[in-house]
């Protein structure tokens, strides 16, 4: 029994050591940078918070969103984004200019009448008068590490939206839970300052935050005095409630399929060349994330993609993905324990390799999984 009990303590501690060991990628090497508190930024590599901001970040990320303007058929309303309505937008000459986390999109000549989705899972919060968006709702998702424990809070914002004529089309769904790709909302504020339009947040929160104050913006005259903490890093405008939220996502990151079209409305350079990246984490266990991008090209044509796994023996045991896409950078998560993707069953731990084959371009890569 003492030996059962030692042998027991031993793994639970190692397995302790092991877990504590474990890393994640900064913020600022992503492609697309997140925007967030600038305790994240003042944080040395190793330190608790910048571990636990990195983890929560890399979890979160692997959350696929729908575009909140994509009906159930695929289909999306011609839209632009405005230079002024950018991923942090509002970015202003000094550093008590409001700047926030968001995109603006603007559908047709104005229209009013748009339907908007849920870009995920999670349950819907609806605010009245506010005084910076006037009406808007929120769609908050738990997340979670690989273990299943909840380490933070993505929360979507529709901004700019009419809940009185969405009454109106009897849609209600203070308080209630969706699914991903449900209707939300059917209407634009018409009197919204620059023309209706949707101003659409992804923000990430800690498990212990509600997910809905203001907690970046401006100070001084009509503006916060909860917002003490001046931006850090590659975000240098605007202020924070240092005790609120761990930032925004730009929502490249939770949108593969629609990259292209909300970097190049951003004046954002696409990638130029084809180029496939090592999985992480390596060894894995039980998921690990794929990264690849695809260049533009003169025509603009999409390109023919394959990712596709393969055993040691090069017989094919998953593919990630099969169609055609066009240029931007996408990641794909890839699982051990099988899936629609899979060719049979989960994966016994070993040497497994992917390859992506783009057009003419062949790459192949090394991954292990461990037990």
């Amino acid at each position: 029994m003492k030996n059962f009990l030692f042998i027991t303590f031993s793994f639970i501690f190692f397995s302790s050591i092991i877990y504590s060991q474990t890393t994640y990628p900064n913020n600022e090497d992503g492609v697309f940078q997140d925007m967030l508190t600038p305790q994240y930024y003042l944080s040395e590599d190793g330190s608790p918070f910048r571990d636990e901001v990195n983890r929560f970040v890399y979890f979160a990320r692997m959350e696929r969103f729908h575009h909140p303007l994509e009906d159930s058929t695929g289909e999306m309303p011609q839209y632009s984004i405005p230079r002024y309505g950018e991923f942090a937008a509002g970015r202003g000459p000094t550093r008590t200019h409001e700047h926030h986390g968001a995109i603006d999109m603007y559908v047709g000549n104005n229209e009013t009448k748009v339907n908007m989705y849920a870009a995920h899972d999670g349950y819907v919060a609806v605010y009245r008068n506010a005084p910076k968006y006037r009406h808007y709702l929120s769609i908050t998702k738990n997340v979670e590490d690989s273990t299943g424990e909840v380490i933070g809070k993505i929360v979507t914002l529709y901004a700019h939206i009419d809940l009185d004529l969405d009454s109106t089309d009897n849609i209600l769904l203070n308080g209630q839970f969706v699914n991903k790709g449900d209707l939300v909302s059917k209407n634009f504020y018409s009197d919204t300052r620059g023309g209706p339009h949707i101003q659409f947040e992804i923000r990430y929160y800690r498990t212990e935050n509600i997910g809905n104050e203001t907690f970046y913006g401006w100070i001084g005259p009509g503006g916060s005095s909860t917002l003490t903490e001046p931006s850090e890093g590659i975000w240098s405008y605007g202020f924070w409630n240092p005790d609120t939220g761990y930032g925004f996502a730009d929502p490249a990151n939770h949108l593969p399929g629609s990259v292209t079209s909300i970097k190049e409305g951003l004046g954002i350079e696409v990638p130029t060349e084809y180029k496939l990246f090592q999985n992480y984490p390596n060894p894995f266990n039980p998921s690990t994330v794929i990264k690849y991008q695809i260049p533009s090209n003169v025509k603009g044509e999409m390109s023919n993609i394959k990712l596709i796994v393969y055993d040691i023996l090069g017989r094919e045991v998953a593919t990630l993905v099969n169609k055609t896409q066009p240029a931007g950078s996408y990641e794909v998560k890839f699982s051990s324990t099988g899936g629609a993707s899979f060719i049979s069953g989960g994966l016994s731990s070993g040497v497994y390799f992917y390859r992506l084959t783009a057009n003419d371009f062949v790459e192949t890569k090394k991954l292990i999984l461990l037990e």
